[in-house]
């Protein structure tokens, strides 16, 4: 097969092009589900209990996709099929990365709620 690039074989193959849509898609969604979780500044304590369900469908979807990755990975050495040792790298430190991304944004979600709970305490008393 002669070596050809990856826009000619998704332009040639439009179910390939499909499913990196998708999951393109997903990802995005994903992105965008946690991202009040990036950067927190005082009004986001008073919205606190809107992003719960945004955060628990984000993550979700990224812990889906970091088995799908994990699967992609090791399930064709399983069955005795050659893996790029490059392929299998790179998806192995994107995983690290999603891995990491996910445990900050859980960190964010932990201080959010702890914080917003102090300031109910304290309006409390």
């Amino acid at each position: 097969m002669p070596n050809r690039s990856l826009l000619a074989l998704l332009r040639d193959d439009p179910v390939k092009l499909f499913g990196w849509m998708v999951n393109a898609f997903f990802l995005f969604l994903a992105f965008w589900l946690v991202s009040p979780f990036l950067k927190l500044d005082s009004s986001d304590y008073t919205h606190a209990s809107q992003y719960g369900l945004r955060l628990a469908i984000g993550l979700l979807i990224f812990i889906m996709y970091i088995g799908k990755w994990a699967f992609d990975i090791f399930a064709p050495q399983g069955l005795a099929l050659k893996v790029s040792r490059i392929k299998t790298l790179a998806l192995i430190l994107f995983n690290l990365f999603v891995v990491s991304f996910i445990i900050y944004i859980v960190a964010q979600a932990a201080a959010l709620y702890l914080q917003t709970g102090i300031k109910q305490d304290a309006a409390n008393f």
